[in-house]
């Protein structure tokens, strides 16, 4: 035995008699501390600034699962570049469990749209917990006489270009959907970007804009007053928000269209533990059974979905796919 080998031995039984103090007075080994998960607050991190619909429902859930379990859950506000700096701030967190992200399209579409993206979703962040969806609707100003989206194909197609659609630009579920359905019905439609989905509802109103993929809480009125029709929702189902308004696939069938609708979920960084994993889906879920939540999904305008992070693994994946093929087909790829 060389004096290389007695050093290192020495080492390493001095570490191992070190972690045992500790463990002994009573500081978790690193399997006790997963199966301890969570002792320490939790910190879901929002891409966006405080009172968007992101904000209201990480600040429920955070409520929810501090009331079932005991356990301090905080909220953070990281906004900025569509959403790229609050992802970031995750994507380079531990993989601990302890620093989730409240996440919703523009983490898929904005690095998508990119040759060297600063993350990808579906390598750098693992799926918790896809929450909840709003559906986007289709909607017309009433001028235009358009019953049904038919009508609305077959005036694009005999007048391309004269219509025009509201967006909120480069990044966003409304351009995406928008976009993606133009190439599916083979029509031009031009996009005019907003800063405000307000002034972009009050001009379809007016007849300045045509049409506006809206969400439904800031159109329904508008459609019930009949200052505004809807003629699809921008999904594969009908909304139970607008149970009478078909689903865009009721009346367009278009070989391998797949409309989004726009969703919450929660993410991680990607080698957080399984059972970690399931421990906060559990306890994110359970949040969203309260009462608190269900009002708040009312408020949004959105509806409950509770799917298997399989499936939420493989919608990312072909979001990503679609976003990404998109952007090249319309320049923006970078």
């Amino acid at each position: 035995m060389n004096d290389s080998y007695r050093i290192d031995r020495r080492r390493l039984l001095g570490a191992g008699a070190a972690a045992g103090a500790l463990w002994a007075v009573g500081l978790p080994s690193p399997a006790q501390a997963q199966g301890d998960y969570p002792s320490r607050t939790i910190k879901i991190v929002v891409p966006y600034s405080a009172g968007t619909g992101s904000d209201a429902l990480a600040r429920t859930v955070a409520q929810g699962i501090t009331e079932k379990t005991g356990k301090t859950v905080v909220v953070e506000n990281r906004e900025g570049g569509g959403s790229l700096i609050g992802t970031m701030a995750v994507v380079k967190a531990p993989a601990d469990g302890y620093t989730i992200l409240i996440a919703a399209n523009p983490m898929v579409i904005v690095p998508a749209a990119q040759s060297q993206p600063q993350y990808n979703p579906t390598r750098d962040l693992v799926p918790v917990a896809k929450v909840a969806v709003i559906p986007l609707v289709l909607a017309t100003t009433p001028s235009l006489g358009f019953k049904t989206l038919r009508d609305l194909i077959a005036y694009a197609k005999a007048n391309p270009g004269k219509l025009s659609y509201g967006s909120s630009g480069p990044g966003t579920s409304s351009q995406q959907e928008m976009e993606v359905f133009k190439q599916a019905a083979g029509i031009d439609i031009a996009e005019v970007p907003y800063k405000s989905t307000a002034q972009a509802m009050t001009d379809l109103i007016g007849g300045t804009l045509t049409v506006f993929p809206v969400v439904v809480p800031l159109v329904s009125q508008h459609i019930q007053s009949g200052r505004a029709t809807a003629l699809a929702v921008l999904d594969v189902q009908r909304s139970q928000l607008l149970p009478d308004v078909p689903a865009v696939t009721e009346q367009l069938n278009a070989p391998g269209y797949v409309p989004s609708p726009v969703w919450y979920g929660f993410v991680a960084p990607t080698g957080t533990p399984a059972q970690v994993v399931n421990a906060l889906s559990g306890m994110i879920n359970a949040a969203m059974e309260t009462n608190e939540a269900k009002t708040r999904l009312t408020a949004l305008g959105a509806q409950r979905i509770a799917v298997s992070n399989e499936q939420f693994a493989t919608d990312v994946k072909i979001e990503y796919d679609k976003a990404g093929a998109l952007a090249r087909k319309l320049g923006t790829f970078k």
